[in-house]
């Protein structure tokens, strides 16, 4: 029988190949930029074992105090640069921030997106620019802020009435729903106006998202293993959810359009109102057509959970050092009030 080590070239072969893999990894690791350092990694799966919890934020501070404010991370078949100090985040951001300008597409914005055509999902250059354009001169200017005044005034009011009433009954209350409901209220309304009978089941749908889209499918971090996007089972219940919100989407703005037919229908402009307008006008610079708008509105109202959040930390905080002052001021008051020195 023939045997491969029995051929006098074989011993020959094999060190040739040895000898030149040793020199492509030499000149590969000369040539190329020295990379920050890092904790350890696995193969294959990098450093994904350590990200691994509720608190992945957490988990990046941690490192970092070991390793220092930039920090190389190894995600899957992806290379990762942690940031974690404000001079190094200056540099990224604003020193070389054109360079660092594009944002990686995960999968399930792919998806969940209607072409990638919002400030968030759009890649940087003319159509960003453009975009950005929108929101910033025709979306949330000072004029436009203005005019949502009444409309916040009335949730604060809204907020207020309701969290006394629990409090008079006795009941419990969970502020951060509470917020929650605010935050909701004045962004649904300054996007789709006072009436909008799916308003409940659009903002239903966006938790959906958020809830699905938090992570991270095998391609976001395997690329060549994108054959295996079944297995996590989120890719269907995201394309379900966004045919269900095109549908939502595809009524607000045929009402909307109804609604500007209708002279006797006098209502302060909403998002969608302006970006209807600014379509029929064809004053944008780009093709501008209603999957923007439909991306407009999903990413003005995607942030809620957030801005939520950041009310809610804002106002229990106001409350704490109220409490603070109100309860200092009573206890001196009862010391001022009372020798307690002379009870006994």
């Amino acid at each position: 029988m023939f045997l491969i080590d029995e051929t006098p070239y074989f011993p020959f072969f094999t060190s040739l190949l040895v000898c030149i893999l040793v020199i492509v990894w030499k000149r590969s690791r000369a040539g190329g930029l020295k990379s920050p350092q890092g904790p350890w990694k696995l193969p294959v799966i990098g450093n994904l074992h350590q990200m691994v919890g509720l608190l992945p934020h957490h988990t990046l501070r941690d490192l970092a105090k070991k390793h220092g404010p930039i920090m190389y991370l190894k995600l899957g078949q992806l290379d990762a640069v942690i940031i974690s100090s404000a001079k190094a985040a200056q540099e990224v951001l604003k020193t070389h921030e054109l360079i660092f300008a594009q944002r990686p597409i995960v999968l399930a914005a792919e998806v969940i997106s209607f072409g990638q055509s919002s400030t968030i999902f759009a890649p940087y250059g003319d159509l960003w620019r453009s975009l950005r354009k929108i929101c910033v001169f025709e979306l949330l200017s000072a004029t436009r802020v203005q005019s949502f005044r009444s409309v916040r005034e009335e949730e604060v009011r809204n907020l207020i009435e309701s969290t006394g009433s629990m409090s008079h009954e006795g009941l419990a209350i969970n502020f951060r729903d509470r917020c929650c409901s605010f935050t909701s209220g004045v962004v649904s309304k300054a996007a789709f106006g006072k009436k909008c009978k799916d308003q409940k089941e659009f903002l239903s749908l966006l938790d959906e998202i958020l809830k699905l889209g938090s992570g991270f499918d095998i391609p976001d971090l395997f690329p060549s293993l994108s054959f295996l996007v079944f297995i996590t089972g989120s890719i269907p219940a995201l394309k379900d959810i966004k045919s269900k919100l095109n549908t939502i989407l595809e009524r607000i703005i045929n009402d909307h359009k109804i609604k500007s037919n209708d002279k006797a229908v006098e209502e302060e402009e909403n998002f969608v109102d302006v970006l209807l307008k600014l379509k029929e006008s064809n004053k944008v610079e780009f093709n501008f057509t209603t999957n923007h708008i439909k991306d407009m509105i999903m990413v003005s109202n995607v942030g809620l959970p957030c801005t939520a959040d950041i009310f809610f930390f804002v106002v229990t905080h106001h409350f704490i050092k109220l409490y603070e002052g109100v309860l200092s001021q009573m206890v001196a008051h009862v010391f001022k009030t009372h020798d307690f020195g002379s009870a006994n």
